[in-house]
């Protein structure tokens, strides 16, 4: 007696291939990094324009108390040459608990000194004013590849009779 022997058919079975399970892992993969990597990019656009936004309201609070020391009259021969040195502040601190954070974002506001200016639109009596220009800059540590300070400026003119 001959015995024969069992061909098995792949094409007529069921299931995958480790061919077709190895392709399909792989475009998973792809999808998957892709998908980190896009995640990744808004996470740092989103956190880069938080830290824009603080920047802002930063330098628009000390542009307001600025503006109302002029206006009030209340300046010393010292505020009227600027801060050219900068104050330190914080825009964004995730863990503001620890000192000594590296993920925190300091920035340096400066002021420029004031320009007291007359304007010249009635010959018969001088319009004083004063100029005030105040910038902030910042550095993105964690995402800006170029490394070069984000900066936003600010320029006022208040007329007073001072």
């Amino acid at each position: 007696m001959k015995q024969q022997r069992q061909t098995w058919v792949t094409r007529n079975s069921p299931g995958f291939t480790l061919i077709e399970v190895m392709v399909g892992i792989i475009i998973m993969a792809a999808t998957a990094a892709t998908m980190f990597y896009g995640v990744s990019y808004a996470r740092s656009q989103a956190r880069k324009i938080i830290i824009q936004q603080r920047a802002l309201e930063e330098l628009r609070s000390q542009m307001d108390y600025w503006m109302i020391r002029i206006l009030d009259g209340n300046l010393t021969n010292h505020d009227y040459l600027g801060d050219t040195k900068g104050t330190q502040i914080t825009l964004y601190d995730p863990d503001s608990d620890e000192q000594g954070d590296e993920e925190a974002f300091k920035a340096m506001i400066y002021r420029e000194p004031l320009d007291r200016e007359i304007t010249d639109h009635d010959p018969l009596e001088e319009s004083p004013y004063y100029v005030l220009e105040m910038y902030i800059q910042w550095s993105d540590h964690l995402g800006d590849a170029t490394g070069e300070p984000m900066e936003l400026r600010m320029q006022y003119s208040a007329f007073t009779n001072k």
